[in-house]
């Protein structure tokens, strides 16, 4: 599970829907709630949670897209197997890893120290209230 540290920056909210803008060390993330837990609100810290086969990789993206959730980052390790391949990701709020198809790695060429996009849509975020000791 992937795990950056992030600090709520503004709630949305429209009936039970509430949308939580992040910032993540200067990356601005965003995520959907259907119920909004009191420690999740504005200036309070997080962890940003979501899986590594949530997390996709786009080289060369130009252009606009409809995907909130999108930071550059630069590619650390590749582990690729027959099927699925392991990427291993530094951006400015930490590492990050991917899980891919080794198809999809292939198609990419990925390779060590390559400057990607990484793109994560906002229902696939969940968040964990900080813990202050």
């Amino acid at each position: 599970m992937n795990k950056l540290q992030a600090i709520i920056s503004n709630v949305k909210e429209h009936e039970s829907l509430y949308l939580i803008e992040l910032d993540a060390s200067g990356i601005s993330l965003s995520m959907l709630l259907f119920d909004l837990n009191p420690v999740f609100s504005v200036g309070n810290r997080v962890s940003v949670l979501f899986k590594e086969t949530e997390v996709m990789l786009a080289k060369n993206l130009t252009g606009e897209i409809s995907i909130n959730n999108h930071f550059k980052a630069t590619v650390t390790e590749i582990r690729a197997g027959t099927i699925l391949a392991n990427v291993s990701l530094h951006c400015m709020a930490g590492n990050v890893v991917s899980i891919i198809t080794t198809d999809a790695l292939k198609r990419l060429e990925l390779q060590k120290n390559d400057k990607i996009t990484v793109l994560i849509k906002a229902s696939q975020i969940s968040l964990e209230a900080h813990r202050d000791d």
